[in-house]
């Protein structure tokens, strides 16, 4: 196979941009859906969790975020490697999750896309199912849209990409392959 493109986030975008730009849809996406929900429920009564329990609740949002982009990968086939390393800058556990094979493009655009629409379905089902904990829910839908940022931003270059091309993982980012011709 041949290498078509990388794709390499940290070079082609600078970390600080990409992070303020997560962070400005996370905000944008919480005024604009608090505010929609808060005109559907007008008179309520929220419930408080306190500020750990809070936390707790968004920093699981990571690992169950990365959990889930394995879920339409897995019924494909893939197998994945998993990684558990401490990080020596930040002093934080990171799960790195890789795929041992190329994978098609078409799954794995549905593969980058499952978390955040199963989240934010998830999300918005909770906020009107129960309404006195809709605050904690639509700051899980916020803080999933602002992870989102990040897949977009592949889907983005993968949608510029050949049909039938393949993507493989690298310790940079992705490789977008095509076959040779014989």
């Amino acid at each position: 196979m041949n290498c078509w493109k990388s794709i390499n986030l940290k070079k082609e975008y600078n970390p600080s941009r990409l992070m303020l730009l997560s962070m400005s849809v996370m905000i944008t996406t919480f005024v604009i859906s608090y505010l929609v929900f808060s005109l559907y429920y007008e008179k309520i009564s929220y419930a408080e969790l306190g500020l750990i329990n809070t936390l707790l609740f968004l920093l699981l949002l990571f690992p169950i975020h990365t959990i889930l982009h394995l879920i339409p990968l897995r019924f494909v086939g893939v197998r994945m490697q998993w990684n558990l390393k401490m990080s020596k800058k930040k002093r934080a556990p990171l799960l790195l999750l890789r795929f041992t094979k190329p994978v098609g493009r078409n799954f794995y655009i549905n593969a980058m896309l499952f978390p955040t629409l199963f989240i934010s379905v998830v999300s918005i089902i909770s906020a009107l199912t129960f309404p006195s904990f809709m605050l904690y829910f639509v700051l899980l839908f916020s803080f999933n849209a602002g992870l989102a940022v990040y897949d977009l931003i592949y889907i983005k270059q993968l949608l510029g990409a050949p049909r039938h091309c393949f993507i493989e993982q690298n310790k940079n980012g992705m490789d977008i392959l095509l076959k040779q011709p014989i």
